[in-house]
Order: structure tokens, then sequence, then C-alpha cells
């Protein structure tokens, strides 16, 4: 089933991510621990560990966008039953682009505000122990020892929504990655509904009990029909277990 490829594919993103933030976490404790808490020397370290990761993530991603369009493309030719061997439409091709550098953008994002996070942190445990250190006469190190032993809690990584919500950052990574891929197959489907003149499509869940499953959409907004723009934030959500199919169609070529 395709929903379970998409799942391991933004589970092992996410694997890949939480890797680059146990790194800021050393880089983290690394600062602590130095009993300098360089603020400068740390941002650094984490902006090169930031790009090292966007560089292998690069070629992960490219690989993970062209393996469901292939899916897609070559699952709905054989439900057309075309003997058409061409591989997609520079249209197409261009689209898949876009969608990732969408995802390559949302990664960068949150890296970025990972890596200010960590930022944060460092300013204020510098912040607790000045404080602590000028209040008592103790010196700096003394006040960063005892804020250490007083702070067992590591550094978390959090995306906040616009619902103010708050979500583990290696699981926004996963819930990006997985509905873009989901966007992806649906929308080269649809590229290949189309260049094979049909115009419906219908969702599929594998749950046939599923609200939408068996939901007829149109290609083109001239019908009473829901388009696939109307339907995708409800029906392809990051969690959605439903998928785009050759439906019901009229042929025009």
């Amino acid at each position: 089933m395709i929903c379970n490829h998409l799942t391991d594919l933004a589970s092992q993103a996410a694997a890949r991510y939480a890797l680059f933030t146990d790194g800021l976490r050393a880089v983290y404790r690394n600062a602590l621990n130095s009993q300098i808490l360089d603020d400068a020397g740390a941002s650094q370290e984490a902006s090169q560990l930031a790009m090292t990761f966007l560089g292998s993530e690069s070629a992960a991603r490219e690989a993970a966008i062209q393996e469901i369009a292939e899916i897609a493309h070559t699952t709905t030719i054989d439900e057309i039953a075309s003997n058409d061997t061409e591989s997609l439409s520079d249209e197409a091709l261009e689209h898949l682009s876009v969608s990732g550098s969408y995802l390559a953008d949302e990664l960068l994002a949150q890296a970025s505000r990972d890596i200010a996070t960590m930022r944060r942190s460092i300013q204020r445990v510098r912040l607790e122990v000045s404080l602590a250190s000028r209040s008592s006469g103790r010196s700096q190190r003394a006040a960063l020892v005892e804020y250490m032993i007083g702070n067992k809690a590591d550094l978390e990584f959090f995306f906040h929504d616009k619902a103010s919500r708050k979500w583990e950052s290696k699981l926004f990574v996963r819930s990006v990655y997985r509905q873009t891929l989901l966007s992806i197959y649906n929308e080269v489907v649809l590229f290949t509904l189309a260049d094979h003149g049909l115009d419906r499509a219908v969702v599929e869940h594998h749950s046939p009990d599923a609200q939408h499953d068996g939901m007829i959409i149109a290609l083109s907004s001239s019908t009473e029909l829901p388009t696939y723009s109307e339907i995708r934030e409800t029906v392809f959500h990051p969690n959605a277990n439903a998928w785009l199919r050759k439906g019901f169609a009229n042929v025009y070529a």
C-alpha cells in the first residue's frame, strides 16, 4: 500500500533529523562543559552541523520524491491500461521541482529555528549564571557548576504551529515530509490522467468504511464535482491513509 511506504519514508526522514538535533544537544552540552558559554563558537559549530545535514539530506529527499513520482506514474499507467512508455511531462517535472524546493525550505527553516533555540538556551544559562555569581559573590565557574548540578533537563526542540500547538521537531519533519510526498503522489496521478484525456479521479482509502473512500473528483472546476484543491487539506492531511487513483472518466483523446 502506497500510504505505508510514505509513512516509512517520512519516518526515516524524521530519524535523520533526530540525529541532527542530537548533534545540537551535543554542541549545547559542550558549551556548558567548557565553562565558557561561547555563544558565537556554538553557533558556528551548529551552523556547520546544519550545512552537513542539509547537504546529505538533499540526496535522500530527491531520491524519495523521484521514487514516489515513478510509482504514481507507473501505477496510473497500469490502471489506464495504456501502452504509453513516456516519462513524466516537462510540466509535471517542473511541479516536482517546486515540491522538492518547498520541502527543502521547510527543513532549512526548522533547522534554523532549532539552532536559534540552542543559542537562546545558552544565552539564558549565561544570564542565570551571571546573576547567581554577582548576587552571591561566587565565581562564574562555581555558579555554572551549581547550575549544571541543579538543572538535569536536556535541551528540547519544537515547532509551534499557527494554533500555538507544539510539535517535537522530528515529528514536524515527519509530518511535512509525509504530506509533501502524498501530495506528489496524488499530483503525479492527476498529471498522468490529464495527459491521457481523463477528467475524473477517485479517492481510495485503506478502509472501505472511511468517510471519503470512493469520492469522485473532477480535474476541472467546470463540473459540480469537487476538485483536488478543494479537498486536499481535509482528505489528504499529513496522516491520511487515502490517495488518488483513476476514476470513472470521460475520454477526450
